[in-house]
C-alpha cells in the first residue's frame, strides 16, 4: 500500500461513497505533515520521551501499545511520565498485558506521524495498537475532514510499520470546554466512523456517550479540566477499552 497515495475524497469528505478504497496517507494537509513539537516543555521533554521510547522497543516487546496525546500520557504505564493522573485506572484496564505508552502531552496528528516515521514502532511486535489522537487539532481548529484525515494517516502508517497488528481506533472523548450543541469532536468521529468503521484491520470505537449526561451535555463529574478526564472518568474508559483488548488477542 503506497502511503503517498490519496484517500479517495478525504480532504473533502474521506472516501467516495461506495468505494471500497483502503485508507491512505495524504499528503499537503497540516494534519498529516509530520512534525515535531515544544508546547509542553514546561512539564516534559518531547524529544526525551521520544529517545526513551526508543531505548524502551530494545529490551520489551509489548503486548499493547497505545498511542495518543496527554489524555494517555499521564494516564500511567511506561516509559514514566512527569505525572500519572490514573495508575489504578491503567492497571485495571491492561492487567496481563506487557503495555508501551506512546502518549504524548500535547501532540497533533502531524507529531504523532513524525514519532512513527522516527522508529517508535520499529522492532516490536504488538497484538494491538490503540489509537486515540486529534483533540489538540480540533483546538487550533483544523477541520473535521482534516482532523480525520490525520487520524486515518496515524492508522495507515500503524498498519505499515506493524502489519500484523490489530488496531484498536478510539474516538475522540467529549471535551468539557466544548458550547453546548457545538461539538468539536462529533463531527470528527462519525467521520471516521462512516469512512474507517468498515477497515478489516480497524476495530473503531466511540465512548463518548458514557461521559455525556441524559441530555447530551458533558458530564463535568467525569473531568479534571476542559478536556482532561479525572480518575473517574480514566475509570469509565479503561472499563470500556478492556473488553476490546480481550476480544482482539483472543
Amino acid at each position: 500500500m503506497n502511503r503517498i497515495l490519496l484517500l479517495l475524497g478525504l480532504a473533502s469528505l474521506l472516501l467516495v461513497e461506495g468505494c471500497a478504497t483502503q485508507p491512505q496517507r495524504v499528503p499537503g494537509l497540516v494534519t498529516t505533515t509530520p512534525v515535531t513539537q515544544d508546547r509542553d516543555h514546561a512539564t516534559y521533554n518531547w524529544q526525551q520521551r521520544h529517545a526513551e521510547v526508543l531505548a524502551r522497543n530494545h529490551v520489551v516487546q509489548p503486548d499493547i501499545v497505545i498511542i495518543g496525546d496527554s489524555i494517555i500520557h499521564y494516564w500511567g504505564g511506561e516509559p514514566n511520565a512527569p505525572r500519572v493522573w490514573a495508575g489504578a485506572a491503567w492497571t485495571n484496564c491492561f492487567a496481563g498485558f506487557k503495555v508501551t505508552n506512546l502518549g504524548f502531552g500535547w501532540d497533533r496528528t502531524e507529531n504523532v506521524l513524525w514519532r512513527l516515521d522516527h522508529g517508535e514502532l520499529d522492532g516490536i511486535h504488538p497484538r494491538v495498537i490503540i489509537i486515540k489522537i486529534g483533540t489538540n487539532n480540533t483546538a487550533v481548529k483544523n477541520s473535521p475532514a482534516d482532523i480525520a484525515a490525520g487520524i486515518a494517516a496515524v492508522c495507515v502508517t500503524a498498519h505499515e510499520k506493524v502489519p500484523d497488528a490489530k488496531i484498536l481506533l478510539l474516538g475522540l472523548l467529549p471535551r468539557r470546554d466544548e458550547p453546548p450543541g457545538h461539538s468539536a469532536t462529533e463531527p470528527v468521529n462519525q467521520l471516521l466512523q462512516q469512512h474507517l468503521g468498515h477497515v478489516s484491520w480497524i476495530t473503531y470505537c466511540d465512548f463518548g456517550a458514557a461521559f455525556r449526561l441524559p441530555d447530551g451535555a458533558v458530564n463535568p463529574a467525569l473531568y479534571r479540566d476542559g478536556v482532561h478526564v479525572n480518575a473517574d472518568g480514566y475509570a469509565i474508559l479503561g472499563a470500556k477499552i478492556r473488553p476490546q483488548l480481550l476480544a482482539l488477542t483472543q
